[in-house]
């Protein structure tokens, strides 16, 4: 079974774990930054990184979503439904079937 990673604060990840992924709370830059490090050097298939976080590390997981291993994947914000995590999920389902199914209509 693939290994999951969830990255962020640190009561955001935590119910995660009843799942079976791998909780790396963080609830500094520096504790994520060092916390993706571990990650990246682990043998992760997907990683999870809260919106908040992902802010903090956007330039860290930018080349990331290229590649194959570990496929990164926002969670959105409930507070903030234009927020990164909703703008890359956007973005991801358009390159994937060429169109913008989830927001059309919306903007």
């Amino acid at each position: 079974m693939p290994k999951v990673a969830v990255l962020g604060q640190r009561d955001a990840v935590l119910g995660f774990k009843a799942s079976g992924a791998v909780a790396f709370p963080a609830d500094n830059p520096g504790e994520a930054r060092e916390r993706l490090s571990a990650i990246l050097e682990g043998d992760y298939a997907i990683l999870l990184v809260t919106e908040e976080i992902a802010q903090v590390l956007e330039k860290d997981l930018e080349p990331l979503y290229d590649m194959p291993k570990p496929v990164v994947t926002i969670l959105p914000d409930a507070r903030k439904p234009q927020g990164v995590g909703m703008e890359l999920l956007r973005r991801r389902v358009e390159k994937a079937i060429g169109a913008d199914i989830l927001f059309k209509g919306e903007e």
